[in-house]
Order: structure tokens, then C-alpha cells, then sequence
């Protein structure tokens, strides 16, 4: 196992002790627990490094020192009260899209936007009880900043359009590329402090400046300042602005809402991973946030080849309209990301980052396509889309399914291709990188429902038309990296050799579950592949399988993929080797 593999593992596992800790154990033991594992950690991150010690982002707080039984109270409540608030919000998503009267609309969003106000309340109690007690998660992982910084001026910039708010983003070119950090709680810090500046400032102008304050060899200690023209905070305020559940003023939460706690998870945050941070402010001049945190330098990384969509963007919006798409995603500042850009386009998104909530609304409403994080605490990416494929409801079972995810390994390919995962896109993703992805799989959909009502003599045509290859639009979803698409045929070819071998081991002990396991298995692979006509024969086997279990027709189909696929197999090769000429 590659040592980056290892610590990727280390970092999974400590997320899912964080969860149980919080969910089985007592304080006392929650806090020998972490200090345990973090010893475990150390000393496995020695062996890795060898003598060079890690650079040092976070503070590694033994749980013992910072932990409370108020605090774990705090956690355990808002843990079980998030899941069916949960629930409510999207029952409520559903309900507004029934037939109601115009009283009844307005109850159902007065309903949907006290739950949102709750969930905000709620999960930042989880965040402040998770830091107070030592066992925040915090990532070392490589990062594109300035795509973090776009894509958090983004999600600001929809929240000042009936506003008279000007929001400018000054990024120090000197800043490197690729930094090694944790971008969710930058995501977090910034969207908090940027978005108190839009709650204060009915007319003004908000800044986000960032610039390196000191480079080493292989560190640099940014410095970030968030200033706005806003109502600004009394002097004698300034003091207590970080402490928990306190607001400027004592109307402030009638105006403005909030929890009087995010200010103090700034803070708590910016300190464990060892920032500082400042305020200065002058009443009805405005306010101004500085904080410093340092980041290791990254291996600056290719830039991925702009993808240009096939078709017109007014008509890709014009077929996206109305879709209705499930996403899995347990980051806030990719949640409200994911939401903004599909809401444009006219899309219909239901985000959760709760895996059994996610898959209970599947089974209760129609989704036409799932967006699935592979990283997910919990339930991982896999095993959620493993629970949709063995779904005893066909039309769950066999929706498109396309991974969201910041580091694609080979294991990761494989495991796609065995769990049944139609497609991926790579984080961070262009806007019309996703559209594109969106549109690919929507007439996925539609291609392959065609073709399944098709008669038997077109299916054939169909089958001889697709020994003549073509693996262009693949190499593009590759990002253009014929190693990659090279990776993807061994991997199909890998995966049909096995079918072909278990097939024939399947038919001659008449084992007809079996034969549906195996033909349900490649399925997937083939169509992402475009070797429909593989793909249709699968599809027949897997369904006579299951239903007549007729030997003679299934030794047929059998005999039909032995001799279509070496002709598939032929033509993918050819191909190959005229893209790596043409490369």
C-alpha cells in the first residue's frame, strides 16, 4: 500500500471514530480514545516521513484538555435532532412542488424556512461542541486556492443581488498555485466572515485581500483580510466579539438571526490550525477581519483541458430543465455550490449529506440522475451507490449514477466499475464541465431506453455499428490524458475476460443467480464504455436469468458476446493506437 493511500485511510478512520465517539461513548472515554489514535497517528506519520518531520497545519488538542460533558450533551442533541430536520426540509421541498392552494404555499414556506434557520442553528452548535471537545476533523491535503477562493466569491456574490453591495477579491500573485491544507475550513472560515460583511451591509462595498506574509522553502504564511463598509461594532464590543453566544448588540439576532457562534468557530478553527486572527472596526464606518494561517507548498499540477460543451449553452440549459437530481455531499461550501449552479440551469437538487436520508427520499420521489461525494464520513460513496444497485426496485437500481471526487486513483476506477458508478467528474470542476457530465448521462438515459425497445434484427445492426470505434469523447472525459483512457480499456478488458470466464462456469452448473450477479456487474462498464452492443446482450442475459431462465436462449446470448467481443476488443486497440499517433 502507497503511503499516501495509508494516511488517506488513517484519515477516514479518524473521522468515523469522531462519529462514533460522539454517537456510543462517554466523555472520558471519547477523549482516551482520540488521544490514542492520535498517538497511533504520530507514530505511524514518522515511519512514513522518516526523519522529515510533517509540516504542522493543525494543533493536535488531546481531547482530555478541551473536552466537557456539556459539550458532548450539546453534540449528541444536535447530532439527533439534524436527521429529521433533515427530513422535514426535504418533505417540505416535496410538498411545494404538489398541487397546493396559495394559503397553503405560504404555510409550507414559512414551514421550510424556519426548518433552514434551525438546521443553521443546529449545526453550528455540532461544529462549536466538536471543537470545544477536541475532535474537529481537520485535512493536510493538496488544493487549488485560488478555485477555492472563486468558487466561495461565487456563492457570495448570489447572495448580494438585491443588494447595492460591491464584492472585489484581491489575490496576491505570488501565492502558489497548489498549497497543501484544508480548504473545507478556509471554505468555512471565509464564507463566515464574508457572509456576516452581507448580513451588516445594506449599501457598500465588501474586500477579500490575500497575500503572503512570510515563504520558507516549503511553506507560506498567507495573511487575509475581509473589510466592509458595513454598521461596524461598538469599541467596547471588540473584546468580547469572538466569545461564544455573543452579538454586537442585543437586537442583533431580531434584525439579522443567528446563533451568536460563528465568530467563535472562526476563531476556534483559525487557532487549530495555527492562525491567528484580529478585528478592528469603526461604528457606521465598517469593519475589518484579518486573520494568517499557513499552508504547505504543493507540486504545482497540470492545468486540465477546457471542455467545451457540445452544444449551445441556452440549449444544454433548455435539456437540463427540470431535472431531478439527488447529490451526496457532506461539504458546505460544495453543498451550497452544487445547489446555486443547478438551480440556474433549471435543475431540480435535493442535497443531503446524510446517506440513509439520502437514500430514503430515493425510494419515496423520483430522481433522474445522483451526484454521489466518494468521501463521505460515515457511509462512503461506494457504499451508498452499493445499496442503490442491489435496491429491489428496478428504476432505483438502475439510476445514473456520477461520482464527485478530488483524488481518482486506479483502486477508485475499479471500484467505480464493481459498485456500478456511471460516470466521475474531478474536483474542482469548471461549471460547464458538470453541464456537459450532466447532459452526457441524461442521454444516456434516453439512448439506452431506445435501444432496449428496439427488435432484435436493429440490435444487431446496432451491435455491428459499434465494432467501429470511437473513444474520442472518452479520451475528453479523460481531460485529455491517454494514459488515463489506456487505463479505462485494460480495466474494461479485464472486466469482460472475467464475465466471459464466469459465465461459462455459471452455465455449465446451471447457477442462474449467478449469471444475473455477472451480467448486472458489467453492465454498467460497457455502456460507460459505448460497446452498446456488449451491453444489450448483457442486459438480455441478466433478464433471462431472472425471469424464464430458458438455458438454450442464454447459451445463445453467450455464444453472441464470444463472438462480438473480440471484435470490440480489435477496434478498441486500433483506435487506441490512432489516438496515441494523433497525440
Amino acid at each position: 500500500m502507497k503511503s499516501k493511500d495509508l494516511l488517506s485511510h488513517l484519515s477516514d478512520l479518524e473521522s468515523k471514530l469522531s462519529d462514533f465517539s460522539f454517537e456510543e461513548l462517554t466523555t472520558d472515554e471519547a477523549a482516551t480514545l482520540r488521544k490514542t489514535f492520535l498517538s497511533f497517528r504520530a507514530q505511524v506519520e514518522a515511519q512514513v516521513f522518516g526523519e522529515k518531520t510533517p509540516i504542522t497545519l493543525y494543533k493536535k488538542t488531546p481531547a482530555k484538555e478541551t473536552s466537557n460533558t456539556e459539550g458532548m450533551l450539546v453534540a449528541n442533541v444536535s447530532h439527533e435532532i439534524r436527521t429529521p430536520l433533515n427530513g422535514i426540509i426535504g418533505f417540505t421541498d416535496l410538498l411545494r412542488e404538489s398541487k397546493l392552494t396559495k394559503s397553503q404555499l405560504t404555510h409550507v414556506n414559512a414551514i421550510q424556512s424556519a426548518s433552514r434557520t434551525l438546521l443553521d442553528i443546529i449545526n453550528e452548535l455540532l461544529e462549536y461542541s466538536k471543537l470545544s471537545a477536541g475532535l474537529e476533523q481537520f485535512e493536510s491535503v493538496h488544493f487549488n486556492f485560488s478555485s477555492v477562493i472563486r468558487d466561495v466569491a461565487y456563492l457570495c456574490n448570489t447572495l448580494i443581488l438585491e443588494k447595492k453591495v460591491t464584492l472585489e477579491v484581491n489575490i496576491n500573485p505570488a501565492i502558489p498555485e497548489v498549497l497543501i491544507g484544508d480548504p473545507s475550513k478556509l471554505s468555512q472560515i471565509l464564507l463566515n466572515l464574508m457572509g456576516n460583511a452581507i448580513k451588516f451591509v445594506e449599501q457598500g462595498e465588501i474586500h477579500l485581500r490575500v497575500a503572503p506574509l512570510k515563504t520558507t522553502e516549503g511553506e507560506v504564511l498567507l495573511e487575509f483580510e475581509v473589510a466592509d463598509t458595513g454598521i461596524g461594532i461598538p469599541e467596547e464590543k471588540l473584546e468580547h466579539i469572538f466569545d461564544s453566544f455573543k452579538q454586537a448588540e442585543s437586537d442583533t439576532f431580531a434584525k439579522y438571526g443567528g446563533s451568536g457562534l460563528g465568530l467563535s468557530i472562526v476563531k476556534k478553527i483559525i487557532e487549530n490550525l495555527n492562525g491567528t486572527v484580529e478585528v478592528s472596526s469603526t461604528l457606521g464606518v465598517g469593519t475589518t477581519f484579518t486573520f494568517t494561517l499557513p499552508y504547505g507548498k504543493g507540486k504545482q499540477s497540470p492545468k486540465p483541458r477546457k471542455k467545451n460543451l457540445k452544444a449551445p449553452e441556452q440549449e444544454a440549459k433548455a435539456q437540463l430543465k427540470g431535472l431531478r437530481i439527488l447529490v451526496f455531499e457532506d461539504n458546505l461550501l460544495n453543498q451550497r455550490l452544487i445547489e446555486q449552479r443547478l438551480k440556474t440551469w433549471g435543475c431540480k437538487p435535493y442535497i443531503t449529506d446524510n446517506p440513509h436520508y439520502g437514500l430514503n427520499i430515493l425510494e419515496k420521489s423520483k430522481f433522474d440522475l445522483v451526484l454521489m461525494d466518494l468521501r463521505m464520513p460515515v457511509m462512503n460513496g461506494f457504499e451508498v451507490t452499493q445499496k442503490i444497485r442491489s435496491h429491489k426496485s428496478g428504476a432505483i437500481r438502475s439510476i445514473p449514477i456520477i461520482a464527485l471526487t478530488a483524488d481518482f486513483t486506479v483502486r477508485d476506477k475499479e471500484q467505480c466499475a464493481k459498485t456500478g458508478i456511471n460516470d466521475y467528474i474531478l474536483k474542482p470542476y469548471a461549471p460547464e464541465e458538470l453541464m456537459q457530465k450532466l447532459l452526457d448521462n441524461k442521454k444516456g438515459i434516453t439512448t439506452l431506453n431506445s435501444k432496449m425497445s428496439t427488435s432484435e434484427t436493429q440490435e444487431t445492426k446496432a451491435e455491428e455499428q459499434h465494432s467501429i470505434m470511437d473513444l474520442s469523447d472518452l479520451l475528453e472525459d479523460c481531460g485529455g490524458e491517454l494514459e488515463l483512457l489506456q487505463e479505462l480499456v485494460r480495466l474494461y478488458k479485464q472486466n469482460a475476460l472475467e464475465f466471459i470466464g464466469n459465465v461459462k462456469l455459471h452455465l455449465k452448473n446451471q447457477d442462474f443467480e449467478g449469471l444475473e450477479f455477472a451480467s448486472h456487474k458489467i453492465k454498467s462498464g460497457l455502456a460507460m464504455m459505448q460497446t452498446y452492443g456488449l451491453h444489450k446482450i448483457a442486459v438480455k442475459i441478466h433478464q433471462c436469468s431472472k425471469t424464464d431462465r430458458d438455458m438454450a436462449k442464454l447459451q445463445t446470448l453467450y455464444d453472441r458476446f464470444l463472438e462480438e467481443y473480440p471484435i470490440v476488443e480489435t477496434a478498441m486497440e486500433q483506435e487506441l493506437k490512432k489516438l496515441k499517433r494523433n497525440s
